[in-house]
Order: C-alpha cells, then structure tokens, then sequence
C-alpha cells in the first residue's frame, strides 16, 4: 500500500495533549457530544457522516468500537465513569479536511477533555489527492497526538476490507493505535 502523502513515514506524531497557549476559535461552536456506554479499549468516531468509521473501527478489532459521529463520552452505570479513549476519523474530501480542521483546533485549544484523543486518521477520498489535499492532511495529522493516513484502497469500493492480514503500513497504524490505548488504560 503505497503513500503518496507520507512516503514511507506511517505515523506523524503531535503534540500529546492540548496547548495552553491556543486560544478556541472565536466562531466556534462547540464539538456535538455522544453517550456511549461501550467502554472498550479505543472509541472511533466520525468527525462527519461518510467518514471511514466503521472501516475504521473494523481494521481496529474487536478492541474497538464504532460510535458514530461527535465526541464520544463515557456514560453507563459503571462508576467511576471511564475516560475513552478516541481516535477520530475523516475523508480527505473538503468536507472531511473542513470537518477536521476545526476538530483539530477545538482539541487543541483544551475544548475537548471529556475523553482522551489518540489520534486521527484521514481516509482519501479519491485515487489520487490534489497538492492542496495532502499539504492538508500533512498539517492536520500534525496538529493530534498520533496522525496516521490510509490511501485509496480500490478494491474496497467493491468488497469489504479483509482485515485478517493487512498490508505492513495498516498493521503499523493499528500496533501504534492500540499501543497507545493500551498505555493509556493503565
């Protein structure tokens, strides 16, 4: 699976948690929130519909859970409460990188702390991206924690993803994932 985007670097790393410094956007309006009750290991969710979620999630493993789109917060009868961990997901298309830019900015402006962000992944849209596409992507898997890229994958407009023996660079994304959720969880 060949990156047009990153080459050969699989995972961008940001910074770990968000900046005190960076102020929210003055126009902001605040992130949409979900309950979830599903405390697995890494919560997945869509930062707009048609995002790659539940290929997301799937790739991910019985580990993870879909939770649709917003920001997933822990809810349920268990107490104390979990902190989720999450990793967001988004199309490369204008409305996914729009979508992500302004994630991306409430996070790190301390917007977001009902749960934890490990990171994004930006999904293309397209067999090829255009340059102002994957300049996008390269400074928005900047601006979390772990930022990691899928290219286009064909065959999976016509058949589901297999995901019992991924390609390496997919495998990585998934080790780097549930490495850091595994970290996180003690």
């Amino acid at each position: 699976m060949r990156d047009d985007v990153l080459g050969n670097q699989t995972i961008v790393n940001g910074p770990p948690a968000p900046l005190p410094f960076v102020s929210p956007p003055a126009d902001m309006v605040r992130w949409p929130r979900i309950e979830i009750s599903d405390h697995r290991l890494i919560t997945v969710a869509g930062l707009h519909g048609g995002a790659g979620t539940s290929t997301v999630a799937a790739m991910l493993g019985d580990q993870a859970t879909d939770a649709g789109t917003g920001w997933p917060v822990a809810a349920g009868w268990v107490r104390p409460l979990p902190t989720l961990r999450v990793v967001v997901v988004a199309r490369t298309h204008w409305v996914g990188l729009d979508a992500a830019e302004n994630f991306t900015q409430q996070w790190i402006s301390g917007e977001l702390t009902d749960s934890r962000l490990l990171g994004l992944v930006l999904v293309d849209d397209a067999p090829k991206l255009m340059e102002q596409q994957r300049r996008a992507v390269k400074r928005l898997l900047q601006k979390v924690p772990t930022g990691a890229h899928i290219p286009w994958v064909e065959h999976w407009r016509i058949q589901a993803p297999d995901f019992t023996s991924p390609p390496k660079r997919l495998q990585k994304i998934i080790r780097t994932f549930h490495t850091k959720a595994e970290e996180d969880n003690t």
